[in-house]
């Protein structure tokens, strides 16, 4: 084999991995081998020949688990972090961030995702869920030189220009030359093992029932995931009454229109009912929730625990940088556990373990990628993270009479436990560090770009008049 981490607390994911025990596939003092980016070894350390590798890792005083998988991501947004935060959720689009991201370049862009890229490698991610407007810039200048796996949803909308308006006209020609682009992610990343195109109409505030109806047939005739804003608070929902009328629902549409299936992946879903979101998981509709970016922007807590005791699938995504603060995936793990939590009044709502499974085989399996990603099981792709347990947050760790390692990591993570990731058995960080990139090179420029942005924006800015503004007058920023 060309690879063995050896000597290491394996967290497979995997409950029927040679040797594990428990629902989540745990072997004390385990090994994880592949071939070829292929995984041809998992179980205890005992049963594999060291000789037999080209490369041995040492895992001693390490947890080693499957690459985190961030399933929503709008990576652009990192260039202009801080611009939108501590606002109303009715200020937040159109009268803080907008004014600013009006002024970002299609090159500013590029350098915003190339530093969601480092954050998200940095803390363990392995796969990222980008979604975006011509997300094929992204994926050839950003994710694939970088050699993550990336799941590239094409921006659906037949909106032209976004405005403060709450349902714009919608124009068919702009639909359809957005879908053109995401029939050309299909057809040009047909043989890349790396890259697995989706559709991604925007909302249904955003795109007509037509349009949405022919998006969900070609999904449903080549089995291909449709990814789209569900249900994401109170401007679509107001959006969705101008349209269709004061007693229709994002969720009822979808449904009586019968566009429902396990082809959607449904983002947020906040604004929906109870009994509405039982019936998506009824339908197989898999859910990605974004604790931090929903409750800095909506003051609300995503519908994850509920969603799941539907019996429904479940991921976890970092939206955008703007709002949450960015795209360090261990830290949306901590955050999706407490608050969820919190809102329950239940310390035992989503403990650290299944937190974990939700940044791992769960948004594998919300992506649609879990045949080959999402577990340590032997025949997947060589996705792997090793974690030093023996940094000051997550340190000391036992295991006996049980593991403490997971809630550690999951509760004490300052975002520097990640030693080692590899993603298709190629190692991209190594000792903490990105293989073969000059990080601070990266960050300088984009800098210089946020500088120029916000500079530009400013009178823009002043003019949209968000709290923002008397913030900053105030001196609080």
């Amino acid at each position: 084999m060309d690879t063995l981490v050896t000597d290491t607390l394996l967290v497979t994911m995997d409950r029927d991995a040679p040797g594990a025990t428990g629902d989540l596939g745990i072997v004390e003092r385990g090994a994880v081998g592949w071939e070829d980016g292929e995984i041809t070894f998992v179980g205890p350390a005992t049963k594999v020949d060291m000789a037999d590798a080209a490369r041995t890792v040492d895992g001693s005083g390490c947890l080693t688990l499957p690459g985190l998988v961030n399933v929503h991501v709008h990576g652009r947004h990192s260039i202009v972090r801080g611009a939108a935060q501590d606002v109303p959720e009715a200020e937040w689009m159109h009268r803080a961030l907008g004014p600013i991201t009006a002024h970002v370049t299609a090159e500013d862009g590029v350098v915003g995702a190339k530093l969601t890229a480092l954050e998200a490698l940095a803390s363990g991610t392995t796969t990222i869920g980008e979604y975006a407007s011509d997300v094929a810039e992204l994926v050839d200048r950003v994710y694939r030189p970088l050699g993550l796996r990336v799941v590239a949803t094409e921006t659906i909308t037949e909106i032209p220009d976004r405005s403060a308006d709450d349902a714009p006209t919608l124009d068919f020609g702009t639909g359809e030359a957005a879908l053109g682009r995401a029939e050309d992610l299909f057809a040009r990343y047909a043989t890349d093992s790396l890259v697995e195109p989706a559709y991604g109409p925007q909302a249904l505030d955003m795109v007509s029932i037509d349009l949405l109806a022919e998006i969900v047939d070609r999904a449903r005739t080549h089995d291909r995931t449709v990814h789209m804003h569900v249900a994401q608070g109170d401007r679509e929902q107001r959006a969705i009454e101008e349209r269709f009328g004061s007693d229709a629902t994002t969720v009822g549409l979808l449904e009586n229109e019968g566009l429902l299936g396990d082809h959607l992946l449904a983002t947020h879903l906040h604004g929906a009912t109870r009994e509405e979101r039982a019936r998506l998981a009824d339908a197989g509709v898999r859910m990605v929730g974004c604790p931090s970016s929903i409750a800095a922007i909506d003051g609300v807590v995503p519908p994850i625990v509920e969603y799941l005791d539907h019996g429904g699938c479940v991921g976890l995504g970092t939206d955008q940088a703007p709002g949450p603060g960015g795209h360090n995936a261990l830290r949306e793990v901590r955050t999706a556990a407490m608050l969820a939590k919190t809102a329950a009044g239940d310390p035992t709502a989503i403990d650290a373990s299944g937190a974990l499974e939700l940044a791992t085989i769960g948004g594998a399996r919300a992506l649609g990628i879990d045949d080959r990603v999402g577990s340590l099981s032997v025949g997947k792709r060589a996705d792997v993270i090793v974690c030093d347990l023996e940094r000051p947050g997550v340190a000391p760790a036992v295991s006996q009479p049980f593991h403490t390692a997971i809630p550690n990591l999951v509760y004490g993570t300052a975002g520097d436990e990640v030693r080692d990731v590899f993603v298709d058995g190629v190692q991209l960080v190594s000792a903490g560090g990105i293989v073969g990139l000059d990080v601070d090179e990266i960050i300088d420029e984009a800098v210089d770009r946020a500088e120029r942005i916000f500079a530009d924006a400013e009178a823009d800015w002043r003019a949209a008049d968000s709290t923002l503004v008397d913030a900053a007058e105030n001196g609080r920023l």
